[in-house]
């Protein structure tokens, strides 16, 4: 499903020019008055609302990760909508849409659909993209700027752990509101981590306690299979893929575990205020992950939940 695009990420030279990487260009115009510079990388000023850098080095990443997502899945979406997406007429909602290219990508293959992402932290195209998409800056846990019964289809990827518990039942009933009748939601993130080593789990400890003291539940994307049905979800459907770090996962090993070391260096200053390591023993601990992995045959988990909202009942 959404899988007729052939993907060769991992032989792709950044450079390499005749790639369709529609993400790449006309990216994202910034009013730096909203935005903070630490070691070099640019954040929201606000980072309780957003911890992750807004710059080009994180669009490189968030589409990297994108690219990585699809070798493990094939497929961008796993909700049987494919055919009405050809027939025309779907309005799709992409919640947390990062560099924008899962929008790019799924207005390129369905052309006769409507696209629509949002984020809180503009980073997709603003000027260069196709008539059948639109990106906006929205913040979810404020509630979505949209008239009820809106979309057909809401995507939503590697976005509610991020979310504080708080504004959870906010955000579900919000994407809950906003869904047509009959129309699907997916939610992707990621799940346990397997078999990790020392190095491995005190990251994983460190990154759980940091979670925790800004009010988000690492734990509960866990429970959505449970969870989604009690806002009114039916038909819901779980979907699972492990992949193993390093190089006996081959190349979405090799590169899961580039990514990973990327998002590690990126919570550096956080997780160094937050514990009591100092740089060099960070750093050694990023060395030890990166050594470690194929050793302890480290895997990690990602799931897929769809359901469908159900058809509106009149009563004659």
């Amino acid at each position: 499903m959404g899988n007729r695009i052939s993907y060769n990420k991992f032989n792709k030279n950044k450079n390499n020019k005749n790639h369709d990487d529609s993400g790449s260009s006309g990216r994202s115009s910034i009013n730096d008055e909203s935005y903070q510079y630490v070691n070099g990388r640019r954040y929201l000023k606000d980072c309780n609302r957003y911890m992750l850098p807004n710059d080009d080095e994180e669009i490189d990443r968030l589409q990297s990760q994108h690219y990585l997502h699809w070798q493990i899945w094939r497929s961008n979406f796993s909700s049987p909508i494919e055919t009405i997406l050809k027939l025309g007429g779907v309005e799709v909602l992409d919640v947390g849409c990062g560099s924008g290219l899962w929008s790019l990508e799924m207005a390129a293959l369905y052309p006769l659909s409507n696209f629509t992402g949002i984020d809180i932290a503009p980073q997709y195209p603003m000027d260069t993209h196709p008539l059948n998409t639109t990106f906006e800056s929205v913040d979810i846990t404020r509630g979505l700027p949209y008239p009820d019964h809106r979309f057909d289809f809401i995507h939503v990827k590697v976005l509610l752990s991020y979310i504080p518990e708080k504004h959870m039942k906010l955000v579900i009933n919000e994407l809950m509101r906003v869904l047509k009748p009959g129309g699907w939601l997916e939610i992707m993130d990621y799940g346990d981590i397997i078999n990790p080593g020392p190095a491995f789990t005190t990251f994983y400890n460190a990154f759980v306690a940091l979670w925790s003291q800004r009010g988000i539940n690492v734990y509960l994307c866990r429970e959505l299979e449970k969870l989604l049905p009690k806002y009114g979800l039916v038909d819901v459907h779980f979907e699972e893929k492990v992949t193993k770090f390093g190089k006996k996962g081959g190349p979405v090993g090799v590169r899961s575990v580039e990514d990973w070391e990327t998002v590690f260096l990126i919570f550096q200053k956080l997780l160094l205020e937050f514990s009591c390591m100092d740089s060099e023993s960070y750093c050694k601990l990023i060395q030890d992950f990166k050594e470690e992995v194929d050793e302890y045959e480290s895997a990690f988990k990602l799931f897929r939940f769809y359901g469908r909202k159900p058809q509106t009942k009149f009563l004659l």
